[in-house]
């Protein structure tokens, strides 16, 4: 497929069409790598990094879903 590139600011900006961005599994706002192989332009989807809130995981600590203290070897240091 032939595509034109367009000026988009101070850069270039190239329309993909929405058949490959879903193959390509690309979606708006979505993080891509874009590199040069061979001469050629490559961009990839890539799996976002999941970055997890302390306060918001153990919000969801109910009565319901708390489980019990494991079991472990015996101590070995100064765990007391």
């Amino acid at each position: 497929m032939i595509a034109s590139v367009a000026k988009w600011g101070n850069s270039l900006a190239l329309r993909i069409p929405q058949a490959f961005a879903k193959e390509a599994k690309l979606m708006e706002g979505g993080p891509v790598d874009i590199s040069i192989v061979d001469g050629a332009l490559v961009v990839r989807s890539v799996e976002p990094v999941v970055e997890y809130d302390l306060d918001v995981l153990l919000s969801g600590i109910t009565e319901d879903n708390i489980h019990g203290e494991t079991a472990t070897k015996l101590a070995v240091g100064n765990e007391f």
